[in-house]
């Protein structure tokens, strides 16, 4: 039944039973799960209101009409919704709290259906999260969502209060039918770490991040002029070489040259002149053969061709310019003045992920680290910033999970530098000592005077733990697939329990099909049956395997899949244990932040992996700094217990790191 609370008298032309405020928030004080919703004007709660919010079950709905109280929550619900002990169900929670948060509520319990559901089948291929499919999946029901579209341009009637109040009927039954999956693939955890997150990351997009945009405007323009000028260095190469017929017949009045009209910004026309200068541009991406002038793919050749080294300049800057230029004065919130992003919080990897131009929403967790464009972001008046990362966090998980000894000593012993450290175990001929000998001084020494294989250790270490092989390691260091092979083989000679680690890894991915990330949250990624390594396996285990026609092709997509599954094994399992890490950091400082009556006073205004960014009152910027070292130091007791996964904080008027 539908209920309806309003400030006006036979609201909506008395279709629906109206009752006082009081006697709607007593109904819902009896039950221990409410599903909860909002509908608002817009996506953006500083300049869009908030129009309905609406609680209940499937037996009963209250649609608070909160347009009628002037676009604010009334003071009796808001003390509800803050104090209310049971647990609020919402589908894309994050939304709704972030309209929540501006009117001063901050829910205690949430449940996000769309999140746990992430959790269950994030890997497989499915039709999708949202409301209407989980309805469908778990209640056989179909909901009529035509009307959402309406919402923002018709405003409130009683279709709209309709359309609200059933999307709170199903949540608690699509709660409970996923939690019976939760519970049997014991992925607890993980969903009480999420659903705890998510209030977090609901506060990192409602802070919003301040951008001094004069200092970004400038720094913009100048970076327009580094274009301008390796444009003319590209132009001036054609030119100097000769090549006459990517010009225009008119000269140029300040240069004496004329017009290039190669347009450096086509791949097509610059492949077509690297290849007319001997250039190989032909690589191979996932079995298939394509013309590219990418660095990743013809950079290897860029000591040979010097106009390589030219061209990777010009597109590094115009990247700069158009992901990090003028646009981002359209993307400043005209209310808070601060840049509002968005992100995602459960990719395949585990990783938060940033951004969505679309939306007009920018990536903060890819941002060049350099002073100047770190620089240009800054704490408020009266404020400071803090910014706080974990020490080397996928390295000491990687040592703690593995429990390798040549990892473990690394850190044990007190060693600063891993590239040399790594460099130290491959090669012998830049040993002066026995290892035991080891000092943090001969690392330097091998840092200063074995450049080279110092490049090819550090190579290797990033290709390895990122499951990569001896074919990528001679990719990226220029070398041949012997030496390659031979790097990939010393490597796990070195580091021989992390080889044992990776393989029993990948034994269990093959048996259960789904990695297992860590055993603190129990997050999984799944494989589907569909996925080559699962579906061919019996066929190539067949004795007769070899005598089908189509043996050759089923091998190469098996093969294929099984590496590829192989690479996601070694790195996620890495990656995303340092991201359940860094969430529990968050929801430990988050808590601290409630428990001290310092939300909205204290501000965490981005997330970059194992990296905090906080705004925080002159006069507490130590304590808060302090809090939040001491929050993620105690998340990373929960998952390293053999090496202390520490953290550090620079406190300033801008971003320092």
């Amino acid at each position: 039944m539908i209920y309806l609370v309003s400030n006006q008298t036979n609201a909506f032309g008395g279709e629906f039973t109206q009752i006082p405020l009081l006697e709607a928030i007593e109904m819902l004080s009896h039950i221990q799960f409410i599903g909860a919703d909002t509908e608002t004007e817009g996506l953006d709660c500083f300049t869009k209101k908030l129009l309905t919010v609406q609680l209940g079950n499937a037996e009963f709905q209250v649609v608070f009409d909160i347009a009628s109280y002037e676009g604010k929550i009334p003071q009796e619900l808001k003390f509800f919704l803050n104090n209310f002990d049971g647990t609020f169900i919402l589908q894309n929670a994050k939304f709704d709290l972030k309209f929540l948060y501006r009117q001063g509520v901050v829910l205690k319990h949430v449940y996000d259906t769309m999140l746990v559901e992430t959790i269950l089948t994030i890997g497989l291929q499915m039709a999708g999260r949202d409301l209407k499919t989980l309805c469908e999946k778990y209640c056989q029901v179909e909901l009529d969502k035509s009307i959402r579209g309406e919402i923002i341009t018709k405003g409130l009637n009683a279709a709209v209060i309709r359309y609200a109040a059933y999307d709170v009927v199903y949540l608690e039954d699509i709660m409970t039918k996923q939690m019976r999956q939760v519970n049997h693939l014991r992925l607890n955890n993980a969903v009480i770490l999420d659903n705890e997150f998510v209030k977090v990351l609901a506060y990192i997009e409602y802070c919003g991040i301040k951008l001094d945009w004069k200092t970004w405007k400038e720094k913009s323009l100048r970076d327009l002029e580094v274009v301008a000028a390796k444009k003319e260095a590209l132009d001036g190469w054609l030119y100097d070489h000769k090549l006459m017929k990517y010009f225009s017949g008119m000269q140029d009045l300040f240069t004496g040259r004329m017009d290039c009209i190669l347009n450096w910004n086509s791949p097509l026309q610059v492949v077509e002149l690297f290849e007319s200068l001997g250039i190989n541009c032909t690589t191979v991406d996932k079995g298939v053969s394509k013309k590219t002038a990418e660095e990743k793919a013809i950079g290897k050749y860029k000591d040979q061709y010097p106009i390589l080294k030219l061209y990777f300049e010009y597109k590094a800057a115009v990247k700069l310019t158009s992901t990090y230029g003028l646009t981002w004065e359209s993307m400043i919130n005209p209310v808070t003045h601060r840049i509002h992003t968005t992100f995602q919080q459960i990719m395949n990897t585990g990783r938060l992920s940033s951004g969505n131009m679309r939306e007009n929403k920018p990536n903060l967790q890819n941002l060049p680290s350099d002073h100047l464009t770190r620089g240009c972001f800054i704490s408020e008046k009266g404020y400071k910033y803090i910014a706080a990362d974990y020490c080397a966090q996928e390295s000491i998980i990687l040592a703690d999970f593995s429990q390798d000894e040549s990892l473990l000593a690394f850190y044990r012993k007190g060693f600063e530098d891993m590239h040399s450290y790594v460099t130290f175990l491959l090669f012998p001929e830049v040993r002066r000592c026995a290892l035991d000998d080891l000092t943090n001084e001969e690392l330097i020494w091998i840092k200063k005077n074995f450049k080279e294989k110092r490049n090819i250790a550090k190579t290797a270490e990033f290709a390895i733990n990122y499951g990569g092989n001896g074919s990528t390691i001679a990719k990226n260091t220029g070398q041949s697939k012997q030496q390659g092979e031979f790097v990939y083989k010393s490597y796990f000679d070195a580091f021989y329990n992390l080889k044992t680690y990776y393989d029993v890894g990948m034994q269990q991915v093959e048996r259960d099909h789904y990695i297992l990330f860590n055993n603190v949250t129990g997050r999984k990624l799944f494989f589907g049956a569909e996925e080559p390594f699962i579906k061919y396996k019996e066929d190539v285990a067949d004795p007769f395997f070899w005598q089908r026609p189509d043996a050759r092709s089923i091998h190469g997509e098996y093969t294929k899949s099984r590496s590829e599954v192989q690479r996601k094994s070694q790195n996620y399992r890495i990656q995303g244990s340092a991201a359940d890490c860094s969430k529990l950091a968050g929801v430990m400082f988050f808590n601290q932040l409630i428990q001290r009556g310092l939300l909205f006073t204290v501000k965490i205004v981005n997330m970059v992996h194992d990296e905090f960014n906080v705004e925080a009152p002159d006069e507490i910027a130590e304590e808060m700094s302090d809090l939040l070292i001491k929050c993620m130091s105690k998340a990373g007791d929960q998952f390293c217990k053999t090496v202390p996964l520490t953290a550090e904080a620079e406190i300033g008027d801008h971003w320092i790191h």
